[in-house]
This record gives structure tokens, C-alpha cells and sequence, in this order.
């Protein structure tokens, strides 16, 4: 991970800006190099264009709760519930509840 590959996908979302999975790849990308504010952004982008994606709310929450951001990592922790269920796959509840479990409380 590194600044090329973020230029290569700001490439392609120029091209397709309406690619929800384009837009998780970049926020993917700013957090695996711990850029988490600047995650933020497409990764609310990727979930505006596809409300279903399940797995960018994992990445949003995480990037919430590594900026200070508590109460909206937690109410996107909530908000991913219902797109995880659908997905079907387990292991997107149990990667929302392991942020939710590190949450102070309200």
C-alpha cells in the first residue's frame, strides 16, 4: 500500500465514480496506511452509492473509532447490522460487534 496505488484508484474512480467498490478500495487503502481521516470520506461515498455493501461498514467504523469519532462509530456499527445480516456471511457481525465491544458506552 502506498501513495501509487491511491493515484491508481483515484484513476479509476475518475473514470467510474459511481463504483462503490472503487471507493471502499481507496478508503481500504488510506486505512491500511493509517490514514483514517482521509478513509472517511470514501468510504461514506462507497455506502451512499451501495447502502448494502456490508463490509465498508467495518472499514467506516474502524476509521471512526481511530479519529476520536465514538458516537459515529457507533451509530455505523448499528447502521451495518442489517447489510451484514443480509450478506450472510458471519464474520461481518463478528468483525461489527468487535468494534461495538471496544466502544466506551454513551
Amino acid at each position: 500500500m502506498d501513495e501509487s496505488r491511491i493515484e491508481q484508484i483515484n484513476a479509476l474512480i475518475a473514470e467510474d465514480p459511481r463504483d462503490a467498490m472503487l471507493r471502499f478500495a481507496l478508503g481500504n487503502e488510506y486505512c491500511g496506511l493509517g490514514r483514517y481521516l482521509e478513509a472517511i470520506e470514501p468510504l461514506q461515498a462507497a455506502l451512499a452509492i451501495d447502502p448494502e455493501y456490508a463490509f465498508v461498514y467495518i472499514q467506516l467504523a474502524l476509521a471512526y473509532e481511530r479519529t476520536g469519532q465514538v458516537g459515529l462509530a457507533r451509530e455505523t456499527v448499528e447502521a451495518g447490522r442489517g447489510p451484514a445480516v443480509r450478506n450472510g456471511d458471519p464474520n461481518l457481525m463478528r468483525q461489527l460487534n468487535e468494534i461495538a465491544s471496544r466502544l466506551p458506552a454513551p
